[in-house]
């Protein structure tokens, strides 16, 4: 028997189709915007680009780390020795956190802003060319 393999979209790819959904745009833009389920939707795109951006640091940085399954273990190990630092690893725990708060519905609570939603676009981009940048020699961990 034949097993296909689904493999995860890139960051960039999440990336776009966040834009897509924040534009109103794309094959499910117009159609997302009117049923309401965008906001939530993108989030998870953003969120989901950012996850594939810190596997993919640590896939070239440190294959070892990568094999970890806890997302958490390898955002905790961006701010140490091996990592690109602490002020990295901060934005990228802000960012994951307003993600995951974002993706989750409470009736409480409104769905996240196209403008929040935009800035965290915005930010996820930023860390991903970041963490793209980054060598694979130790950061220095001076300064914050």
């Amino acid at each position: 028997m034949l097993r296909s393999r689904v493999t995860a979209p890139t960051p960039q790819r999440c990336l776009a189709a966040a834009d897509q959904l924040l534009r109103g745009a794309g094959p499910l833009g117009a159609q997302a915007v009117d049923a309401g389920w965008w906001p939530r939707a993108c989030a998870c795109l953003i969120r989901l680009a950012l996850e594939g951006g810190v596997d993919g640091y640590w896939r070239r940085v440190r294959p070892a780390v990568a094999e970890c399954q806890q997302g958490r273990a390898k955002h905790l190990m961006l701010g140490g020795r091996l990592g690109p630092g602490r002020p990295v690893a901060r934005r990228v725990a802000y960012a994951w956190a307003a993600l995951s708060a974002a993706t989750h519905h409470h009736c409480y609570e409104l769905a996240p802003t196209a403008a929040e939603l935009r800035r965290l676009h915005t930010e996820v981009t930023a860390l991903l060319a970041r963490l793209d940048r980054t060598d694979t020699t130790p950061a220095d961990h001076g300064a914050d």
